[in-house]
């Protein structure tokens, strides 16, 4: 109480000193006045709001307000005053003080917990904490999360940000606006109720919520899984592939611990590997596996396995780039992994057309009988009629088949083309000594008959890619691995596994919030409602399938983008800016 005012106002400045904690306490400002001015607006609203049917309204209008005592309730209270002081002048003049506290006491909490006032200020009180709970959760999951996670947190954002103001669009112009009325008269004229139209707008609008977050969640998990097999590499090598213990995984420790081929590389005996030698070698390794068992055997590879594949890919750069040994291969894809996910999370509204024809033939099941979602109160109503609709089931599986299938390309193809980039370690036969043989690509014979673009999915990349190869044939032998898309095969390929992804989200989120679990509550409920009881059952087996096969594609997704990253960062397409910079890390860790 003593401090000067001058004083007071520099402890209070020197407080908020900082940028991040002015601008919080800005926010803070701007909310609470928020909060003020909605407290006034709600307190007003419920003092004297009208019931909600039009006969209380009016029969409201020709007596008191409901909050002033009647004549009646005055003589039912007068009565009962009489009889409780009757019976409280026998009482103790004690206990006749505690009970009038006690009453009073009561009468005061039973008139605060009927203010309107105290309520509106307890709503907005609520919403200002969770905008604070909000902002620290993002501040602390930012400082939390590893560098390449980030954009995907920073793309979350600005996608909450834009639905966001969707749906102050929606509540302001459209549901609460002039739209509002050409909307109502629209939906009554054509689907036969007012608010049917304007409820599928917001129902939609929250679809698109769930759906767009949902795919930033999956894009951080399957990063995080990614990220967490390189961070596994170092630990890998030490504790199952440095036999010795010295520090250095070398070709020979290599090939013992993932068990390579043993085989006569050095034909003439001279004890050195000519490369004919090399090439013939590498031509007797070439594996023939074909498309199912190729995805068979990247699904199955272990740990260890995919640890010696980057090894063995480090090897190749450290000979072809003449590296030093002190490159940390684990850093150079952590990197890659970094760059192609931040471009890989960024949607742009193009994006959900798409989904518009699914999504517009399965909400019709609904719109069809007056329902807007499986919310309504009347959603049982479609129950079985998603499966006995033939124009909704039969492209529905179409769509679910061309997921499936998109999704096992793009798995298939990052894989085939992997196996023709890297080194083929071996056991030489003759001296028993390991050698590293060149990439499967650097052969003409095999690189000629290496196909990944096979019938109609050649003619698929040239119609999406503007005619792929032709327009944009390949720069190299690289290159020329890619198929049908050409030279335009980073960029495609990278659009073509996030909207494969996106398309897996939505159809997981529309057939489990839409229909498995509306199906699920009517049986479990024995529901009466049920619109079509005979295919309520076959409608939930085939969508939990499907749901399944959805979850079954996003697994795929880690290796997916791992094989990636791979195929994109190694011989031709090695980052020289990405390995100057780990190597920058390397000496400075050293000095």
């Amino acid at each position: 109480h003593n401090l000067t005012f001058s004083y007071q106002f520099q402890l209070f400045l020197d407080l908020f000193r900082t940028k991040k904690m002015m601008r919080r306490s800005y926010r803070f400002m701007a909310a609470a006045a928020v909060c003020s001015l909605a407290a006034t607006k709600l307190t007003a609203v419920c003092a004297f709001a009208p019931p909600s049917s039009s006969a209380s309204f009016l029969s409201s209008k020709q007596s008191a307000p409901q909050w002033l005592p009647t004549a009646a309730t005055m003589t039912t209270t007068t009565g009962s005053k009489s009889s409780s002081i009757h019976q409280l002048s026998m009482l103790p003049s004690s206990t006749l003080q505690l009970a009038a506290t006690e009453e009073s006491a009561n009468s005061l909490i039973y008139t605060i917990l009927h203010t309107p006032t105290l309520w509106s200020i307890l709503a907005m009180t609520s919403i200002v904490a969770l905008l604070v709970l909000w902002e620290e959760t993002i501040h602390n999951i930012r400082s939390s999360t590893p560098k390449a996670i980030v954009p995907v947190i920073d793309s979350m954002l600005a996608e909450v940000g834009g639905l966001g103001f969707i749906g102050l669009f929606l509540s302001t112009v459209v549901t609460g606006g002039p739209l509002g009325q050409i909307i109502g008269r629209l939906s009554e004229d054509y689907l036969g109720d007012e608010e049917l139209l304007l409820e599928a707008f917001e129902f939609l609008h929250t679809f698109f919520f769930e759906v767009g977050i949902l795919f930033f969640v999956v894009a951080g998990v399957c990063v995080g899984a990614v990220l967490e097999e390189v961070n596994k590499l170092s630990e890998i090598s030490e504790l199952a592939l440095d036999a010795d213990g010295d520090g250095e995984v070398t070709l020979d420790e290599l090939a013992e611990a993932l068990d390579v081929s043993c085989m006569i590389v050095d034909t003439d005996g001279d004890g050195i590997l000519s490369e004919e030698e090399k090439i013939d070698a590498l031509k007797s390794t070439a594996s023939n596996y074909n498309f199912i068992q190729a995805i068979i055997a990247e699904r199955s590879m272990s740990e260890v396995d995919r640890a010696g594949e980057c090894l063995v890919a480090r090897e190749r750069i450290l000979g072809k780039y003449s590296l030093p040994q002190e490159f940390e291969i684990d850093a150079y894809f952590g990197k890659i992994f970094g760059e192609n996910l931040e471009e890989s999370v960024e949607l742009s509204p193009i994006t959900w057309l798409p989904l518009i024809p699914l999504i517009a033939l399965e909400n019709s099941v609904d719109l069809s009988r007056d329902v807007v979602s499986a919310s309504s109160s009347n959603a049982f109503e479609s129950c079985g009629y998603f499966f006995a609709t033939p124009w909704v089931f039969y492209p529905t599986i179409f769509f679910q088949a061309l997921s499936l299938t998109w999704a096992l390309f793009n798995f298939w193809k990052m894989t085939s083309i992997k196996k023709m980039l890297l080194p083929t370690l071996v056991t030489d036969g003759v001296n028993g000594e390991a050698a590293l043989l060149p990439p499967r690509y650097t052969i003409d014979e095999i690189r000629n008959n290496f196909n990944s673009s096979p019938s109609i999915f050649a003619w698929g990349e040239q119609f999406f890619t503007g005619g792929g190869a032709k327009t944009s044939p390949p720069r190299n032998e690289h290159e020329e691995l890619f198929g049908a898309v050409g030279a335009k095969f980073e960029g495609v390929y990278r659009d073509s596994m996030r909207f494969s992804t996106w398309l897996c989200v939505a159809l997981i989120v529309y057939s489990t919030t839409q229909i498995v679990f509306r199906d699920m509550a009517a049986l479990y409920l024995h529901s009466a409602n049920v619109g079509n009881p005979e295919g309520l059952v076959p409608e939930l087996i085939v969508w939990i399938i499907f749901t399944a096969s959805a979850v079954f594609q996003l697994s795929l997704a880690p290796t997916t983008f791992l094989n990636y990253c791979f195929v994109t960062s190694v011989e031709e397409y090695v980052k020289n800016d990405i390995v100057d910079e780990v190597m920058r890390e390397v000496e400075l860790c050293e000095t």
